[in-house]
């Protein structure tokens, strides 16, 4: 039936009450029944009566760190997936592509975070594994492994010459694995072998320049392995663009670096199979060999030597081949053909010829010993296609390479015909140097001045590097062109120079003309030199206010150069040249001073523009009140500052003793009414001038003084200080024997010297502490000593003082004046009281002093000052 029975549902409930056996279970609130006689347990009671138990771990007593822990320095660093480098390394020989390429990540993942010394393991040991995975089967594996290369080539802190020396035991057997790498059967190992070549070559600089010669006639002879097994091997070797551009490059990097290497053979390899240094041209050992061949050749064959001689050149000449052949191949494509518009690669073929010819230079510049035969094929095969047009390229990183490739073929040319000899006739199948070098003046002054005048800028190490290579090219153009065409060349380069609107191109061409060559200094006309005069002063002027000090420092350099060449300045020019000179020192303003370049660059600086001036005297007024006012700037240091100053005493009209002296009395002047800190050094530099450049020293003396004193409008005591020291100071070496002389000295120095000694008397009788005279006092007493015969007249001034009152210069001055008579009358006491302590009255003055004495007395009555009456009771 469709509804259950009752006897059913009776049995329902029978079966429901039964599954209700336990009470409370899946109740979310259980309520318990209390019962007689039982406690309840508390609803929130926390059980107490537990144990614990303890286990040991081994792995926990371990010191690790995970990546980025901060933990003690001596802990072994792990990957973020808890793994050391010791498992990485046997990691990377498993033979799971996968596992090897998990291993080569962690141990570029701890290496671009620590040191190797914090991973555990020793650096041979990491370097070992590293360079084992050159060469792996899998392409992602080699590229990490670069990766890692880089890193343990890279110092942690930066570039570090220490870091290289740890890798120089190491770069052996880095040139081992690399070489392997790059002669591997396999395409994609061997660009990968070149690129870990390429960032041995940029890293580790220093550490391979300290590799003996030997080492670099391997690398010669690697690279010459290479390139005649890819032209053996590859019918098209254009289809290897990416491998050569990258091989080339090594190549150029490497000749540069044997160039500039220290201590080494100066940039010439070396022929000697034992380490031993060829004879560098210029050198006695050249002169020898030069001079005595037949006698040189044969030590050199018992010396077991003539091998290995042959060896290094067979190499020099099999590279000189290779690249030569290589430039053959690839400059087809952009010869002017038109082929260049329609390959896609053109761009890359362009970049892998100019290497190329940069290297051909550099094997120029370096061997001299290559066959005369196959440079001058590398002549007429480079002239024939010079210059290569850069209009048709529409990408500008082309043809940015294209001029680049010009750039390189000016030096290449202009190291072939400097091989060649420069001059002589044109022989069969060879160009004329004369029209080789028409071509690469036009070339090389047309894009300086379009690089200069913002034609085309100077972005970047590229573009700076090609613009430097032009203008030091066209410099050394003028040893092998007619006198002629050098004097128009200086002229076109001093125009590219005045006409340059970029300060980053006038310092490259300065530093090319003038500081790497001095053939342009010695062969320059008179009047190119003196338009190369008025444009340096403006260019130091620009840079210094573009905080561009090291254009500073090589425009002054340039400047003192050219001064030096040049015979003589024109009065015109030479006023020009001064006034031109005035902001480099200061500019004197009504509200204050502008200082130029002089006082914020350093002592070669400083020391160079002092020299100027000795070639431009006599000087203008405006240049000495410049130059006189950073004199006394005390930002300047105290050597540059008496340089300066001689330079001034030294470059004003000879034979005038008047114009020195007024200058030396102007320096003193200014430096006392400014209360410089340069004072002391302007009162010392005075006295050596006093003492050593002039042949009277009296008269000098004597016409400072009157000088001075003449310009005094109100009592100075520095200023008059300063003139009794350099008065004590010159009278030493004086030998006063006419009384003229004597007399005239005595009426300008005994008025200053009795205002200092009365002042420091007065502040005595007053008691005042301190007691601001006291210092200059000793200084005093030194004068009157070296010059006792002023102790007379100095003491009957003091007599007219008490009678008087007042104290005047020259009778025109008013030095000082009381009225109070026992003041004046105490003071007077207390110097005289000094001067029998200090023992100058001890022969001539003592009639004098009892004349003052009597003075005294006359005019106060009543003195009792204890001085006066010892004074008194002594020789009254």
């Amino acid at each position: 039936s469709a509804f259950p029975s009752a006897g059913s549902q009776r049995s329902c409930a029978f079966i429901m009450k039964k599954k209700r056996k336990n009470p409370g279970v899946g109740v979310d609130f259980k309520r318990v029944k209390s019962k007689v006689g039982r406690k309840l347990k508390r609803a929130n009671e926390t059980k107490t009566d537990y144990t614990v138990k303890s286990i040991n771990l081994p792995n926990q007593n371990l010191k690790t760190e995970s990546l980025g822990g901060s933990g003690d320095e001596n802990d072994t660093v792990l990957t973020k997936r808890m793994v050391s480098m010791a498992d990485l390394i046997r990691q990377c020989r498993h033979y799971s592509p996968k596992i090897r390429l998990n291993a080569v990540q962690g141990m570029l993942e701890l290496l671009q975070a620590h040191d190797v010394s914090r991973t555990g393991q020793s650096l041979s040991q990491v370097l070992q594994c590293a360079l084992e995975c050159l060469v792996d089967s899998t392409g992602k594996v080699r590229k990490v492994v670069l990766q890692v290369l880089v890193s343990l080539f890279r110092s942690p802190g930066g570039p570090s010459r220490d870091h290289q020396h740890k890798l120089k035991p190491f770069v052996p057997l880095l040139l081992v694995h690399v070489f392997k790498a790059m002669t591997h059967l396999s395409h994609d190992v061997s660009v990968d072998g070149i690129e870990a070549l390429s960032s041995m070559l940029s890293h580790l600089g220093v550490a391979l320049s300290q590799q003996d010669d030997r080492f670099f006639r391997r690398l010669e002879g690697n690279f010459n392995a290479i390139l005649t097994q890819l032209f053996a091997e590859t019918t098209n070797v254009e289809a290897r663009s990416k491998f050569v551009a990258k091989l080339v490059a090594c190549v150029e990097s490497l000749l540069e670096l044997c160039r500039s290497r220290p201590g080494g053979r100066g940039g010439e390899l070396l022929a000697d199979g034992e380490g031993r240094a060829a004879p560098a041209p210029g050198t006695w050992s050249e002169a020898v060999r030069r001079r005595f061949p037949n006698e040189c050749d044969e030590f050199s064959r018992l010396a077991g030597d003539e091998e290995a001689d042959l060896g290094v050149q067979r190499q020099e000449a099999e590279l000189f081949f290779n690249l030569r052949r290589l430039l053959g191949i690839f400059k087809v494509h952009f010869s002017g053909d038109g082929e260049e518009g329609d390959d896609r690669r053109a761009g890359s073929y362009v970049d892998i010829a100019r290497r190329v010819t940069s290297c051909l230079r550099l094997l120029l510049e370096t061997h001299p010993d290559l066959d005369a035969s196959g440079v001058e094929e590398v002549l007429r095969e480079t002239s024939s296609a010079f210059p290569v047009e850069a209009a048709g390229a529409q990408d500008g990183g082309r043809r940015e390479d294209v001029l680049a490739y010009n750039a390189n073929c000016v030096g290449l040319l202009l190291a072939c015909v400097a091989r060649l000899g420069g001059e002589g006739s044109e022989g069969p199948g060879r160009p004329c140097p004369c029209g080789v070098l028409d071509s690469m003046w036009g070339l090389a002054s047309r894009d300086l001045m379009a690089a200069s005048r913002g034609g085309a800028a100077l972005v970047g190490a590229e573009g700076e590097s090609r613009f430097r290579m032009l203008a030091s090219s066209s410099v050394r153009m003028l040893r092998f062109a007619s006198a002629a065409e050098r004097a128009a060349m200086c002229c076109e380069l001093c125009e590219i120079l005045e006409g340059s609107e970029d300060l980053e191109a006038k310092r490259i061409l300065l530093q090319a003309a003038f500081a790497e060559d001095d053939y342009l200094l010695r062969h320059c006309p008179d009047a190119d030199r003196t338009r190369w005069l008025q444009v340096i002063p403006k260019m130091i002027w620009e840079a210094h206010k573009r905080k561009d000090w090291r254009t500073c420092d090589l425009g002054s350099r340039v400047l003192l150069k050219i001064l030096q060449c040049t015979p003589g300045l024109g009065d015109a020019e030479r006023d020009t040249l001064q006034l031109q000179l005035v902001p480099t020192f200061a500019i004197q303003m009504g509200k204050g001073t502008m200082w130029g370049p002089f006082v914020s660059l350093g002592r070669t600086f400083q020391s160079d523009m002092a020299s100027i001036l000795y070639y431009l005297s006599p000087l203008s007024d405006k240049v000495v009140k410049s130059a006189t006012a950073c004199a006394l700037n005390p930002d300047v240091p105290e050597g540059a500052c008496i340089e300066l100053l001689y330079a001034l005493t030294t470059s004003t009209e000879e034979g005038k003793v008047s114009s020195r002296v007024h200058f030396l009395s102007s320096l003193l002047l200014e430096s006392c009414r400014k209360q410089t800190g340069r004072a002391e050094t302007v009162v010392q530099y005075v006295c050596t001038c006093l003492r050593t450049t002039f042949v009277d020293r009296r008269e000098a003396l004597l016409l400072l003084l009157n000088r001075v004193t003449s310009t005094i409008t109100k009592p100075s005591v520095p200023l008059l200080c300063s003139l009794v020291r350099v008065f004590g100071e010159v009278a030493q070496s004086i030998n006063f024997e006419e009384e003229g002389s004597t007399r005239d000295l005595c009426e300008s120095i005994t008025s200053p010297l009795a205002f200092i000694l009365l002042k420091w008397a007065t502040s005595e009788v007053k008691e005042e502490k301190p007691n601001q005279h006291a210092a200059r006092l000793e200084s005093m007493w030194s004068a009157v000593r070296r010059a006792t015969f002023l102790v007379p007249p100095l003491i009957g001034l003091f007599g007219s003082y008490m009678a008087e009152g007042s104290l005047s210069l020259r009778g025109e001055v008013q030095l000082l004046e009381a009225g109070d008579v026992v003041l004046r009358s105490c003071a007077i006491s207390t110097v005289l009281y000094e001067m029998v302590k200090e023992n100058l009255v001890a022969g001539a003055g003592k009639g004098e002093l009892r004349t003052c004495l009597d003075t005294i007395e006359h005019h106060n009555k009543k003195m009792a000052f204890s001085k006066f009456v010892y004074l008194r009771d002594s020789f009254v």
